[in-house]
């Protein structure tokens, strides 16, 4: 579970207004994927749900699995490199409000299961949204890199002619519901304590590579398959221009969501 700095993201969907962090990490050395899975889902979401439940400032908690990744075919044949996502959403300017004991109760949880953790601030954008009724959601998350020497600005200005095209290309398609893009604002800092990104620190890194994640819900997955497979898509979504650009069908569970 993300320790997150002080940092205003603003942002916000359907009315409301939000400050908002995407983490991901992978599976700590010392134990097997599905160890540190299973021990993620059995004892640290449940401790996360029921402390967050008593934090009237987090307004949504989601946690999100990759199941496959995006592949050259735009197809989702592809083992996924990523673990596990998790989306929290704040009122403006707050945080989790951490004792140094709650703190130093977290950090050792995270030794049993994680590694690598890298929490992000970003700032939403509704690009899409279609939502009403819905219950029930394929869900599928893209995370984009810069290249070395392209600033934050270039990176933006080509980032949003893609969403344009993308934006273009949803208004046609079928089953469709929700596009979010997130805007990478700042990267919190973190130290190794076994293993690294161990231990969140209260602080932004002078700089990261990452500027966005896209998260993208549809009401059927053979639905999210045509638009994936359009030729238009997989250009957008694996063009060239980033150092990395990686999509994965994500298996999302909600721990809470006051919007």
């Amino acid at each position: 579970m993300e320790l997150p700095a002080t940092m205003s993201s603003g942002g916000g969907q359907r009315g409301g207004t939000w400050d908002k962090t995407i983490s991901h990490f992978l599976p700590a050395s010392t134990v097997t994927a599905e160890e540190a899975d299973r021990y993620y889902l059995r004892v640290h979401t449940r401790f996360a749900r029921h402390f967050l439940r008593e934090k009237s400032q987090v307004i949504s908690y989601h946690i999100n699995q990759a199941t496959a990744e995006y592949d050259l075919l735009g197809g989702w044949e592809r083992r996924p490199q990523a673990f596990r996502y998790v989306v929290l959403r704040y009122l403006p300017g707050r945080g989790l409000d951490y004792t140094d004991d709650l703190r130093e109760t977290v950090v050792a949880d995270h030794r049993l299961f994680l590694r690598e953790l890298r929490p992000f601030r970003v700032r939403e954008e509704v690009l899409l949204d279609r939502l009403t009724g819905q219950t029930a959601l394929e869900k599928y998350l893209f995370e984009f890199d810069r290249a070395d020497g392209v600033d934050v600005a270039a990176a933006r200005e080509h980032l949003d002619g893609c969403l344009a095209v993308l934006a273009e290309e949803a208004s046609s398609a079928f089953g469709i519901r929700q596009i979010l893009v997130n805007h990478v604002i700042g990267e919190q800092a973190t130290a190794p304590v076994d293993e690294p990104g161990q231990r969140p620190l209260p602080r932004i890194l002078p700089s990261t590579s990452c500027q966005a994640f896209l998260e993208l819900y549809f009401d059927q997955r053979e639905w999210a398959e045509e638009f994936f497979a359009r030729p238009v898509v997989r250009a957008v979504l694996q063009d060239r221009f980033w150092a990395a650009a990686h999509g994965y069908r994500v298996e999302e569970q909600c721990g809470l969501d006051r919007r």
